[in-house]
């Protein structure tokens, strides 16, 4: 019995005590935060600060921010990347929050506070469906193809605390919210790379609006004039792949300019408590990739000399583009089954292809195909930059027309250059192939050029997805190389068949060829072969005398009678 009073008083005791972090504003630091309260507390805050923000990130482990020392709605907050925003009253220079964990080990979190001047936007202020009074958290939610990022609309700045101020509500005044601004900003991590390392690094470079403007990528930008409009962004995911999303609000008041940043937000579209589902290719699609690079020098060297093989090569690719997208609209079978009679199809509608050739014997008609799959893989690239971002596209009739004007650019300039349009055609697409093989082993973006254009032809709602992949220094250098060994590819092709026939022959072209030695001469036209005198022919000799309708007499076949 006493030792349990004992057990008792001391379990109350752990429960009560707390560590606290005495924090220097705009310092971030690392700490490790246990099963006891952790106390943040921000001190000597000078008449000109309006509010203060108090952000929490952890990796993997859910955390609890509470302005209370017992937790409860509408005054904390749980997950792995948090924030709350505190306005100040008139004469308060301290502030302090409680960061609480239910993990049985420690969690290394980075912590950090940041002092706002009334000038400044209040983040979060016309908040209407998150937990917090003023919540300037982001919510992100993912699926296989893309993430949505929802955040509240700020509020206009409250004024400095050194004059008295009375806090209106300005969210549903039009007028108030015209003079706020928003634009996202992403910043991605290395491929593949889940370490903590990486992931504390990248959210020191996106917390306050310079680091962010500095640091991230502009992606795009809205404002609250349209009633309708949603608070949220759809950006393009990539599993496996961090990527940190944070918001700036801009304020342009007759008094300035300002801005505010929300709580940056990191997911890599996929549970970290599983790894097994954050690599967004296994061993199966490696294997593919190096047989795509495979085909890929091929194209790139030998496609014209070996028009057929190439035509069939060209053409499967084409057909499984087109197959893919038409089955993953239209069917509700898993991938697997998708992939295995896409592969089918396009096998059989690739030997068509070249049978089609070998008894029309048509190149133009053939050749189109793979002007086709280049001017894809360069529509591709077009939307694959900012202007593929343009709002302009949201709508998916003039998505469509676009990109299909893009598909048909290079066949229609280069169609009538048959030869030179096969061969910039196969040395394009074969160099894109090649490039895949390191790219798979780097985990860099390449690969994402084709993927999001796949992506907008089997997925209905990807047309609103901003594209953000990551386009870094590994990007620029495998960019270099493709151009490199397009070039490479092209001469290497234009060097070998100077002077050579075009095209190789078709069973069509072969059949109608006849060689003299089978002509046969109807027998109405036949003429009696002449008798050879033996004399010397004078100018009254016939010049064909030793011929008959125009083949020497030797080799004329006269029809009996």
């Amino acid at each position: 019995m006493f030792l349990n009073i004992i057990l008792l008083f001391i379990y109350s005791l752990s429960g009560v005590c707390s560590s606290v972090i005495d924090i220097e504003p705009n310092q971030p630091i690392l700490v490790n935060i246990n099963q006891l309260n952790t106390s943040v507390i921000v001190r000597n805050l000078s008449v000109d600060i309006s509010y203060v923000t108090c952000q929490v990130h952890s990796q993997t482990k859910d955390l609890t921010l509470s302005s209370s020392p017992t937790p409860g709605i509408g005054r904390s907050i749980t997950g792995v990347d948090l924030g709350m925003v505190t306005v100040l009253e008139a004469n308060q220079t301290e502030v302090t929050w409680y960061i609480m964990s239910n993990q049985s080990q420690d969690v290394q979190a980075l912590v950090a506070v940041f002092p706002i001047s009334g000038n400044a936007p209040l983040i979060g202020g016309c908040n209407l469906e998150f937990p917090l009074e003023n919540d300037a958290n982001l919510l992100v939610s993912y699926t296989t193809t893309k993430n949505v990022v929802e955040f509240q609309w700020a509020n206009t700045p409250l004024g400095p605390r050194s004059t008295p101020r009375q806090i209106i509500p300005t969210c549903e005044d039009q007028v108030y919210q015209d003079l706020l601004e928003y634009s996202i900003h992403v910043r991605y991590l290395p491929g593949n790379n889940l370490s903590p390392e990486r992931y504390f690094e990248a959210l020191k470079k996106m917390l306050t609006p310079e680091d962010i403007i500095q640091n991230g990528v502009k992606v795009s930008s809205m404002t609250n004039r349209d009633i309708s409009q949603k608070p949220e962004f759809l950006m393009a995911a990539y599993p496996g792949t961090g990527v940190v999303y944070t918001m700036v609000v801009t304020a342009k008041t007759p008094t300035g300019v300002t801005t505010a940043a929300y709580f940056p937000k990191v997911t890599y579209s996929c549970d970290l408590q599983q790894r097994g589902g954050c690599t967004m290719y296994g061993a199966a699609w490696v294997g593919l990739c190096c047989v795509l690079g495979v085909v890929g020098v091929f194209l790139s060297i030998l496609g014209h000399r070996f028009f057929k093989t190439g035509l069939f090569l060209c053409a499967f690719l084409g057909f499984c583009i087109i197959y893919n997208s038409v089955l993953s609209l239209y069917s509700t079978q898993n991938y697997i089954v998708l992939l295995s009679v896409t592969v089918i199809l396009s096998v059989v509608s690739a030997t068509l292809w070249v049978v089609m050739y070998e008894f029309l014997g048509v190149a133009t008609i053939s050749v189109l195909l793979s002007g086709l799959l280049a001017g894809y893989l360069f529509s591709s690239i077009v939307f694959y930059t900012p202007f593929g971002n343009l709002s302009y596209w949201n709508r998916p009739f003039n998505y469509a027309m676009a990109f299909t004007c893009g598909v048909l650019a290079i066949p229609v300039f280069i169609l009538a250059y048959t030869k030179t349009l096969n061969i910039l055609s196969c040395s394009f697409v074969g160099s894109y192939l090649i490039v895949l093989v390191p790219d798979m082993f780097l985990s860099s973006g390449m690969k994402y050029v084709v993927l999001t254009s796949i992506r907008h032809s089997t997925d209905v709602g990807y047309v609103n997805v901003l594209n953000t992949a990551p386009f870094t220094i590994k990007e620029i250098i495998l960019t270099c190389v493709w151009f490199l060994l397009f070039l490479l590819g092209a001469f290497i092709q234009f060097y070998r068949d100077w002077g050579r026939q075009d095209f190789p022959s078709s069973r069509r072209r072969c059949g109608r060829r006849v060689e003299p030695e089978n002509d046969r001469v109807p027998a109405r036209y036949s003429v009696d072969p002449e008798e050879d005198s033996g004399e010397d022919p004078d100018e009254r000799s016939p010049l064909l005398r030793h011929t008959v309708n125009g083949h020497h007499r030797d080799r004329v076949l006269i029809p009996p009678s």
